[in-house]
Parts: structure tokens; C-alpha cells; sequence
């Protein structure tokens, strides 16, 4: 047998050419992972909130005049279009809260791996009241889910899920899951942002732009039934002079408490 042939000597040109081929094949896997922005140009950073269409996803306006959707990293909120009412339920007290915090308020957005999802939403974090996160905070206060299904970084997938085993814990927002502090029109103002059921005699309906109201004695409080909604309730007259029973996400409008009615669950005429 003939003796081993000596191995031959690979140039080192060759091989920083090959490490470099290597680099830039493994740079360029990395990149497909991450979904570019329309344009490829880096998203803008603050803007104000115009729309919210539900408890995760809103609508921002930004200075240099373009608005773009935009979808919470790491949560996600029940569908309005869920056919169960409690569901439905959940879906519209969190809009509700988003509505409340965000809507005409400027922010300032922080962005992850990926910019856009295949939707073409910006997908971000939303920065509010000097430097508090409002992914964590509607977490925290029980009106949405924590969501890893997408890959976003450490430390926040950490923070949002003691969030929501918090919320759980204290059963704050809908995790109350119908037990729901019952309060006078006299107890409101320490109750402004939560699920609560409020009991009052309805002295008076009347009808305003797009909404039916409900309104106590002193006008202290008011039921607001949208008209979009009014077909869930075919005769609201009935409430005028009874004792009520409203359960729903109470917020403040010019300075007044108020709950918006969607749904027949959330109205009863006390006996």
C-alpha cells in the first residue's frame, strides 16, 4: 500500500474569505427574522394617539404628519366580535381602559426585534407619564392577557408575566370576574378606573348626540348607552324612575363619573 498523500495547506486568504462568507450568511439569516418596516426606514418615535380599536391596538398620528396602527407588544385583549357576552364583555372594559389612558395623549413608542407584523402594524412599547410602560400597566390592572406567542425581549416577558399573576392575585380589572365592588354615587371617586357596579335612581333619560343618558338625582352620575348599542335595548325608557344597577368600567368625562352601557348584563332594575 502506497503511504498517505500529506494534507495540502489551504491559503490563509481562503480561509478569512470563507469566514467572511460565513459572517455575512449567518448576519443575513438573522435579518429575515425581522420584519422591516415600509420603506425600510427606522419607525418614528412619538406621535398622539387618534383612535383605539380595541384594548391592544390604536392608531398614532406622528409629528412628521403620517399615522400608522399600532399593536402592544406583549399583550393581547379579548375580540369584541366574540360571540360569548362575557368575553364581549372583557373586550369592550378593556378598550375602555386603553380609550381612558390613551386616546389624545401623546406618547412615545419603543420598538423590538420586529417592527411590523404581517398585518403591517408597528409593533411597540408604549411609553406614557414619564416613563411608564403602558404594555405593563393595562397588565397590572387586569385588562388584558400577557401574550408570548412572538418573541420580544427578556426582561419585559418577565415583568408583564408578574403583571398579570398579580392582577390574577388581587383580581383587579376583569379578573374580578363579576365580583365587582357595588357602590352609591357618594363612593365614585376612588373607584375611577376599575369594574365596579354602581346603584342610583335614574331620575331622568335623555338623549345627546350618540348616546342615551342615564342620569341620577344630582347628576353626579350617568349610564351612557351608545346608539349603536340601543338595539340591545329596544325600550331604555324603561329605566327612567327605577333604582339601577350598572356594572362596567368607570371613567370620568368634564369632570362627571359615568359607565358606557353595551350589553344587558351590565344593566338591572333593582327590586
Amino acid at each position: 500500500m502506497g503511504r498517505d498523500q500529506p494534507l495540502k495547506k489551504t491559503h490563509p486568504r481562503i480561509v478569512l474569505g470563507l469566514l467572511f462568507l460565513l459572517l455575512i450568511l449567518g448576519f443575513c439569516r438573522g435579518r429575515s427574522l425581522t420584519i422591516q418596516p415600509s420603506g425600510n426606514t427606522y419607525p418614528p418615535e412619538q406621535g398622539v394617539v387618534v383612535a383605539v380599536y380595541d384594548g391592544d391596538t390604536i392608531r398614532v398620528e406622528f409629528d412628521n404628519q403620517t399615522s400608522r396602527k399600532v399593536r402592544l407588544i406583549g399583550i393581547d385583549a379579548p375580540e369584541i366580535s366574540d360571540e360569548e357576552e362575557k368575553t364581549q364583555f372583557q373586550a369592550l372594559m378593556s378598550k375602555r381602559f386603553t380609550f381612558q389612558h390613551l386616546f389624545r395623549k401623546r406618547i412615545r413608542l419603543a420598538f423590538d426585534k420586529e417592527f411590523e407584523d404581517k398585518y403591517g402594524r408597528l409593533l411597540a412599547y408604549i411609553w406614557i407619564e414619564k416613563e411608564k410602560l403602558f404594555n405593563k400597566f393595562i397588565l397590572q390592572e387586569g385588562f388584558a392577557f400577557a401574550f408570548f406567542q412572538f418573541p420580544f425581549r427578556g426582561d419585559y416577558r418577565q415583568a408583564f408575566d408578574e403583571a398579570e399573576k398579580q392582577a390574577k392575585r388581587l383580581k383587579k380589572g376583569y379578573w374580578g370576574d363579576g365580583f365587582y365592588p357595588r357602590v352609591t354615587t357618594s363612593d365614585l371617586n376612588r373607584h375611577l378606573g376599575q369594574i365596579i357596579t354602581v346603584v342610583f335612581y335614574c331620575s331622568r333619560i335623555r338623549k345627546d348626540k350618540n348616546f342615551i343618558f342615564l342620569h341620577s338625582p344630582k347628576d353626579d352620575f350617568a349610564g351612557l348607552i351608545p346608539e349603536e348599542y340601543l338595539s340591545n335595548f329596544p325600550d331604555p325608557n324603561i329605566f327612567e324612575g327605577k333604582t339601577l344597577s350598572v356594572t362596567g368600567f368607570l371613567e370620568e368625562y368634564k369632570g362627571q363619573p359615568q359607565i358606557l352601557i353595551f350589553l344587558p348584563s351590565q344593566i338591572r332594575i333593582e327590586t
